[in-house]
């Protein structure tokens, strides 16, 4: 069975009242050696809703890292890379893990927190959208003294050198209150110059309008001035989870240099998560 097969039939099996599948081949792995490690997380990684999206997040930030670096070599590399907390997934093959607890990652468990084997999109945006897709990822946060309930798939994890400030006691559309990317910091509101341009590498889920982003990308994915490119390998297309797991193999893979969660999005008077011990 295609990989893109099961994810679709776990998505099925995992509806509210469906339960698991019961196909022979339902539960087992999406990849050849399982069991192998692929490095070492530093701490506890929580996969619940509100800490996948919700919250900063270990293993989206691997993923972004791993977008903005896909393209490094080429001759207009990303300058950040953002994945959505949607495409992390609790829920694994006929499994629910709400944490992975430090130590070696394995490399059938990473897969299967990353589902859905997105194709990755290096493409350009303009100042203008890249201030709106934040205030988009934004618009989904709960209040400080609100419960979160159902926080929206379209937060945005970003990879190391981008840092976002929001303040949640703010307007929907106004809640971005700090950006920079690397080195530059970005002007809020956003100016209106098209000229300025940001490379930003992505799951083409993303890019292609999905979680409510298709009001901010439009067609930037099949616009050539905006310069699309397809991250891929000798082998062929390079999806999100291959690209994370060869992030997390080349940088993390001892346990002097395991995965830590960082604080690249700042958050005020915003309802945060708890973080609970492992069971």
């Amino acid at each position: 069975m295609s990989r893109s097969l099961t994810a679709a039939l776990l998505a099925m099996a995992l509806a509210p009242g469906l339960g698991c599948l019961q196909y022979n081949d339902q539960c087992q792995p999406l990849v050849a050696d399982p069991e192998s490690t692929v490095g070492y997380l530093g701490e506890d990684v929580y996969l619940d809703r509100p800490y996948a999206r919700h919250d900063n997040n270990a293993l989206g930030q691997l993923a972004a890292d791993a977008f903005r670096h896909a393209e490094d070599a080429s001759k207009a590399p990303a300058e950040l890379g953002i994945i959505n907390g949607g495409s992390l997934r609790a829920e694994g093959l006929c499994v629910t893990r709400t944490v992975i607890p430090k130590g070696p990652l394995k490399k059938g468990l990473l897969h299967e927190v990353l589902l859905f084997e997105n194709s990755v999109v290096t493409v350009d945006l303009t100042e203008q959208q890249l201030v709106g897709m934040f205030e988009h990822a934004a618009s989904g946060l709960y209040r400080e003294e609100q419960t979160i309930l159902f926080p929206s798939g379209a937060f945005l994890h970003v990879s190391e050198g981008t840092t976002v400030r929001v303040d949640c006691s703010r307007t929907v559309g106004s809640r971005v209150v700090e950006l920079q990317v690397n080195a530059r910091t970005v002007p809020l509101p956003a100016r209106a110059d098209p000229s300025i341009k940001y490379r930003v590498a992505m799951p083409n889920f993303l890019l292609g309008g999905g979680d409510g982003y298709d009001a901010i990308f439009k067609d930037a994915a099949t616009d050539l001035s905006r310069n699309p490119v397809t991250a891929s390998t000798a082998e062929g297309k390079a999806t999100d989870a291959n690209l994370t797991e060869a992030h997390m193999r080349s940088n993390h893979s001892t346990e002097n240099r395991a995965l830590r969660e960082a604080g690249r999005i700042l958050f005020e008077n915003c309802a945060r998560p708890a973080r609970p011990g492992v069971q």
